[in-house]
């Protein structure tokens, strides 16, 4: 099943056919996710307008969003049967109890990205900083927010060939092949960056746009019609977690497409296509019964 003919068109078409036919699944799975985030973001609007307490709900949303991807990921590639959520809190889908050194590997890979991110990105922050400063320019706390956000884009883009590429890792991860490492998706993935980066990007940006886009506007309506911050925190953050949550289930799809294209699958993954073969529970078996068969006629 390992048939390297990956094309943009086709990925981005089978992300959007597959959520399509797998609403119940995209419902089941996002709906917890989704109320977590209204309730995270809600919580962060009570706490500065009734505490003037400033809490940065980025880091618990990223970890919401991330649980729902590594589920889509396995309802993609595995079927519902193996997309829950017990699964992930139990063995973290990789059918093993939690042990020190698999986390602390886990926490290793995850600084190292982080680092190489952050490092450019501090870089670039106090370069303009520097430079503003040299202009005369105060350099208030607001300004070194926005430069950091700025700097973060900047470098997220500038570095987004080869994340693209790293980023079916999670696909591995998410199906707990511990042997799968970052060496192996690098050779995997050579002569794809441009193919994976024009998936991503087709995946992801006509619904962020439109989100952007539509949350801006009822941020504007909602300040001049002077609606309540709680009420506009339920209906925007409400749309906003539900269109990224779309959002997400395509782009992991897409995503799940081409690691099965590049890197492969076993007998029985990806059941929603018809080239899945048998279902993997039966596929031990089928095995043995050939080999069984075989013995027979040899003798």
């Amino acid at each position: 099943m390992h048939h390297k003919k990956l094309t943009v068109g086709a990925s981005i078409r089978e992300s959007y056919r597959f959520l399509a036919t797998h609403m119940d699944d995209f419902f089941r799975l996002a709906s917890g996710p989704l109320f977590l985030w209204v309730v995270i973001k809600l919580t962060e609007q009570i706490l500065l307008h009734e505490k003037d307490i400033t809490f940065n709900s980025i880091y618990l949303l990223n970890l919401v969003t991330a649980s729902f991807a590594i589920a889509w990921y396995r309802q993609y590639l595995l079927g519902a049967q193996h997309a829950t959520y017990g699964q992930l809190l139990k063995s973290g889908f990789n059918g093993r109890a939690f042990s020190i050194r698999r986390f602390g590997r886990t926490l290793m890979r995850i600084l190292m990205i982080s680092l190489a991110l952050l490092v450019p990105t501090l870089v670039l922050s106090i370069s303009l900083m520097v430079y503003y400063q040299g202009q005369g320019v105060f350099v208030s706390e607001e300004l070194i927010q926005q430069l950091a956000v700025k700097s973060t884009m900047v470098v997220m883009i500038i570095f987004s060939p080869i994340l693209v590429r790293l980023s079916l890792f999670t696909a591995g991860l998410a199906l707990g092949r511990t042997s799968l490492n970052f060496s192996d998706i690098w050779k995997s993935t050579r002569g794809y960056t441009i193919t994976l980066w024009w998936v991503a990007l087709r995946a992801f940006l006509p619904l962020a746009l439109y989100t952007y886009v539509l949350t801006l506007l009822l941020h504007k309506t909602s300040d001049k019609l002077d609606i309540h911050y709680i009420a506009t925190t339920l209906l925007i953050e409400g749309l906003a977690g539900a269109l990224t949550f779309v959002m997400l289930a395509i782009v992991v799809a897409a995503n799940a497409e081409a690691f099965r294209i590049l890197i492969g699958v076993r007998d029985g993954d990806a059941p929603h296509r018809k080239d899945a073969g048998p279902r993997r529970d039966n596929a031990v078996k089928i095995s043995a019964d050939e080999k069984h068969l075989t013995g027979q006629q040899a003798e």
